[in-house]
């Protein structure tokens, strides 16, 4: 018997086996496997880290569905990438962000493109600037937006960036973490006690490097009621650090 080689797979195997074993405690403890036991769990023990920092979830629902998702690599339209804003050469009459005619009348009667493939993003609009974020089967984008700009009830200008999904570099389809956990991960280490979390968002998120590409992961967009948003990195629950995103003490 070759007792070098049978060391070495009785070495593997128990490698392997403390793999799995650490991973189904991490399905236990953060609620992955799915069932409604587990979401349950991440629930009620999510609610009591939050309750410990009195930290308020005032959101009108959070989002339960964890589906499986992949990344992707999106090459920027250089013609709907403008920096500056542009006006209207016609203003249009503003009417609600979510009306269909909104889209047909910025497509028909502007040079906006692709206004119908846009959704619109309450969080990040405000003061005369409405923000609408581009979607990838219906998930947002949240780096690649098309801003209006109002004033005394019409649209006066407008910035866009759109970006086309590059083939053949999609990921697989991995199932992301829960709403609850990516708080949970968040509330642990840097949300300061007393935070008022007001929306709760998962959508499409990626370093820019300034480049006519950029690779795009799942994240959920978590915000304060004040200060910048957070993005977890929606397959691991790891907080995006930034220069906006400081540490609780």
């Amino acid at each position: 018997m070759d007792w070098g080689r049978a060391k070495t797979i009785l070495i593997l195997s128990f490698l392997f086996l403390n793999i799995m074993l650490g991973y189904q405690l991490w399905t236990t403890r953060w609620g992955q496997t799915g069932t409604e036991s587990d979401t349950a769990f991440i629930i009620e023990e999510t609610s009591k880290l939050l309750a410990s920092k009195n930290i308020q979830l005032k959101v009108e629902e959070v989002p339960k569905d964890a589906p499986k998702l992949k990344s992707f690599t999106v090459q920027f339209d250089e013609a709907s990438r403008n920096a500056e804003k542009i006006p209207l050469d016609s203003p249009l009459k503003w009417s609600s962000p979510f009306s269909k005619n909104l889209a047909r009348e910025l497509t028909s009667r502007s040079s906006v493109r692709y206004a119908d493939q846009y959704a619109f993003d309450p969080v990040r609009s405000g003061n005369g600037v409405y923000v609408f974020n581009q979607l990838v089967d219906k998930i947002p984008l949240f780096d690649v937006t098309l801003q209006l700009y109002e004033e005394n009830g019409q649209i006066t200008g407008y910035k866009q960036a759109y970006v086309e999904v590059q083939s053949g570099g999609e990921q697989q389809e991995q199932k992301v973490i829960s709403a609850y956990t990516a708080i949970r991960s968040l509330a642990e280490n840097y949300l300061p006690e007393g935070t008022v979390i007001v929306d709760v968002k998962l959508g499409y998120h990626g370093p820019n490097f300034d480049s006519e590409t950029q690779y795009m992961l799942p994240f959920w967009r978590i915000t304060p009621e004040e200060g910048n948003p957070y993005y977890v990195q929606a397959y691991n629950g790891e907080v995006e650090e930034s220069r906006d995103i400081k540490k609780s003490p």
